[in-house]
């Protein structure tokens, strides 16, 4: 083909392309069923933006608005001239008073990684639940459970949250595992001689047993015969625990638990039709691995690893589920556990499963109604526990070709926030910390990536990121707590002083002693 018959079928194809983008609808055209779209000629002639934020900008960013900072340097002079102007050591602390004041007041009026509550007015919700966890850890164990879908699957996330809790509040262990793990998790190993058949309350991979005994892990396993379970802690961080607890209800036949840790042996034996029993066993020393021979007819709910004191953290991860399963969990079963673990925060991590289902304000408001239910069943249940719900992470998907954030995720959000708040309970905003709109899409071509190539789970470093800046946020509302004692305790002190001068120029004054004899004398 000569070169000008190749240029001119060129321009054809051109043309006619150009065409087809004029005349073609925007919503496309409908061809059995099947929608044919077509980009416009703007779209075609606009070259795409390619521009993306700077996820590890944000990021530093967002960790360095929870922190109070350096003031500008023209402020600073400008400051320094009134204080020499001053000359007062009153008006200088007044000066930095007023600045972490005013800090203090903008994140949690303002900053995206604050938690929404019910009244934003008063944050003793956060500063309340900080001061617990802190009082009963030093007593004992002090529990917080962390359920999710598939985004803290294999105890991502949870492990981050666990690590840095348990270095602020003391704690070892990996808190409760399932007595048989299905998903492989990066903090546990678990290998079992025989098998045994285990039962979800919801998600994808459902099996589901003919009752509601699914226990605080919403899950359990049943055994009738024997088993031996091997089990070896991974956890980077405090990884070791003394103290082991199972939990299980016996049936027709009893149970017998056989303990092996090193060349030590314990055992330990329960009747049959015993509902919600706990074995315990306290260790002479610390151990990371141990193995277990069970025998009997029983459901087993789980092993519970701790030291004597501290935080454990909890990862209950269910593929596939939005949430709304907890109404279906036994009450007795739910409630004997947690209160058995001194569960004190129930953190509720949900909304990424419904939110492609959430294309009608009817199904919004259907979801709407199954949260609220979850919550106040868990209200119920656990009267002493707080809750933080934590809102979806910001997911992408392809619209007429190009990758954009789901159009029901910021609705969503927006449930989440109202449904927190009705019930009386603290929202964090995922999404929002994580950037907003598209910003998954930046997640994923950050290098690490911090963010899966399916544009919706975060990779093990984005876990570990999105831990650590909720962990940030906690540190906000303790430091503002212990920044509020310190002030009272000042005020107290300096209206004691106050007092005490008043007292001694009182005595200093002279009194005419008739005067004061006619006063006594009355």
């Amino acid at each position: 083909m000569k070169r000008h018959i190749e240029l001119l079928f060129f321009v054809a194809v051109i043309a006619v392309l150009a065409v087809i983008c004029f005349l073609m609808p925007k919503d496309g055209i409908s061809v059995a069923g099947t929608t044919l779209r077509f980009p416009s000629i703007s779209e075609v002639l606009t070259p795409s933006d390619k521009s993306r934020i700077s996820i590890d900008g944000l990021l530093a960013d967002r960790e360095n608005s929870m922190k109070i900072q350096q003031l500008p340097d023209s402020v600073i002079e400008a400051r320094r001239k009134l204080m020499q102007a001053a000359d007062s050591m009153r008006v200088r602390d007044s000066l930095l008073l007023a600045d972490t004041i005013n800090f203090y007041k903008t994140f949690f009026a303002e900053n995206p990684s604050r938690f929404y509550l019910p009244d934003s007015s008063d944050v003793s919700y956060i500063t309340d639940l900080i001061a617990t966890l802190r009082r009963e850890a030093r007593k004992g164990i002090v529990h917080i459970a962390h359920y999710g879908d598939s985004q803290i699957e294999g105890d991502r996330i949870t492990s981050s949250l666990r690590y840095g809790l348990q270095d602020k509040f003391g704690g070892e262990g990996l808190g409760i595992i399932p007595t048989l793990q299905m998903i492989p998790s990066i903090t546990v190993q678990e290998t079992i001689s025989d098998s045994i058949s285990r039962y979800l309350v919801d998600g994808t991979l459902v099996q589901k047993a003919d009752h509601k005994r699914y226990g605080a892990l919403a899950q359990l396993s049943e055994l009738n015969g024997k088993t031996t379970i091997a089990i070896k802690s991974l956890a980077v961080k405090h990884k070791s625990f003394d103290k082991v607890r199972l939990f299980y209800s016996t049936r027709k036949k009893g149970l017998k638990a056989t303990l092996t840790a090193g060349d030590l042996t314990y055992e330990a034996e329960d009747e049959a039709g015993k509902k919600y029993g706990m074995m315990e066993w306290d260790l002479p020393s610390k151990i990371s691995t141990f193995k277990i021979r069970l025998e009997g007819d029983a459901e087993l709910y789980g092993f519970c690893l701790t030291g004597d004191k501290g935080v454990a953290v909890t990862n209950i991860g269910l593929r596939g589920s939005s949430g709304t399963f907890f109404t279906r969990i036994d009450a007795k079963s739910f409630k004997y556990m947690h209160n058995a673990l001194n569960t004190r925060l129930v953190i509720m991590e949900f909304g990424g499963n419904a939110t492609p289902y959430l294309s009608t304000d009817k199904k919004i408001e259907g979801y709407y109604n199954s949260m609220d239910a979850q919550i106040k069943f868990v209200k119920q249940q656990l009267p002493k526990a707080k809750i933080i719900l934590i809102g979806p992470a910001d997911m992408a998907e392809t619209v007429d070709g190009k990758l954009q954030t789901y159009r029901n995720l910021e609705k969503t959000v927006d449930l989440m926030r109202r449904v927190a708040k009705d019930n009386g309970v603290a929202f964090w905003n995922m999404y929002g910390v994580m950037g907003g709109k598209n910003s998954i899409i930046s997640w994923v071509s950050n290098k690490p990536a911090l963010a899966a190539s399916d544009y919706i789970h975060f990779s093990r470093k984005g876990a570990e990121r999105i831990a650590h800046l909720f962990l940030e946020s906690l540190n906000v509302y303790d430091d503002y707590s212990m920044f509020q004692s310190s002030l009272d305790r000042r005020k107290r002190e300096l209206s004691k002083n106050r007092k005490k001068k008043l007292k001694e120029i009182s005595a200093k004054i002279p009194v005419d002693k008739t005067f004061a004899d006619s006063i006594s004398k009355r």
